[in-house]
């Protein structure tokens, strides 16, 4: 029998990934145990499935899904650099030294590409969004759902935190206050990803948002790039403690915007085999 955990991780793969590979997955799990090592394997495994996707041999439905994970990639790292945001910008207030003028210009150009990647976003999602009320068939955008229990809390975190300081309540409502807004920021990050490789748009609308992806990609690397020269140039000892997760974080979101957008973009513009599969969302 699976734990929780371990289910929790083989989820995490792609789902073409599972069409795939899932039972014989399953199986080696309960043959070997979900210990944490076999948890961390599994969640190792889904990470590199998700960059490195495995296609089926089919031509078209390869550079279909191709495209899909490469969308689903790019969304996750732009909600890991959005996120990053302004967690520098706190650092670089509490500093004691003044941040150089070229940094602070850096992070403001960072600051409007990410907003102007969130426009292109949204018209990727709205035009999967008619597509999908065309068709009538929402069972992929179900994983939506997991929102609606962490927004309260997102909502009212300002009010929990000034609460948080009457005992002895204090240590639950603050516990509550920031892992509650955690689960929905992660939730923001996730679900969206789950919702595109579990759709199925036509071409065209494929096409448009593994190309838009490429703007989106170079938003997320400015980003990165800005943090990386403003946490390099803090030398505040109070701000190590967050610079390095910070550091690695939009670090990692910029080269996986970059390798995954390209592949897309690679597989949006194959004309060998084109990509007109039949059938909608």
């Amino acid at each position: 029998m699976i734990d929780m955990a371990a289910r929790l991780a083989l989820r995490a793969y792609p789902p073409s990934f599972r069409e795939r590979y899932g039972c014989e997955l399953e199986a080696l799990v309960e043959d070997t145990g979900a210990r944490p090592s076999v948890v961390a394997d599994l969640l190792v495994g889904a990470l590199r499935a998700w960059l490195h996707p495995v296609m089926p041999d089919q031509s078209a439905e390869r550079h279909r899904r191709r495209m899909q994970a490469s969308v689903a990639t790019t969304w996750v790292a732009w909600c890991a650099a959005l996120y990053a945001l302004p967690i520098v910008n706190f650092i670089l207030s509490e500093g004691p030294w003044p941040t150089p003028d070229l940094v602070r210009r850096l992070l403001d150009v960072a600051e409007y590409a990410m907003y102007g990647a969130g426009l292109i976003l949204l018209v990727g999602a709205l035009a999967l969004l008619v597509e999908t009320s065309r068709a009538g068939d929402w069972t992929a955008w179900r994983p939506l759902v997991v929102l609606i229990p962490t927004l309260p809390t997102w909502l009212i975190a300002p009010l929990l935190l000034a609460f948080a300081s009457i005992d002895p309540i204090s240590y639950w409502v603050g516990a509550l206050a920031v892992l509650g807004p955690a689960a929905f920021l992660i939730s923001v990050a996730v679900t969206p990803a789950v919702v595109v490789t579990r759709c199925r748009p036509s071409a065209k609308v494929l096409r448009l948002l593994a190309l838009s992806g490429v703007a989106v990609a170079f938003a997320v690397t400015t980003t990165g790039i800005a943090c990386v020269a403003a946490l390099i140039t803090n030398t505040a000892d109070a701000a190590q403690l967050v610079t390095m997760p910070i550091l690695a974080v939009t670090v990692a979101a910029s080269a996986a915007a970059l390798v995954s957008s390209g592949r897309g973009a690679k597989a949006a513009l194959h004309r060998e085999h084109p990509v007109e599969l039949e059938g909608d969302v």
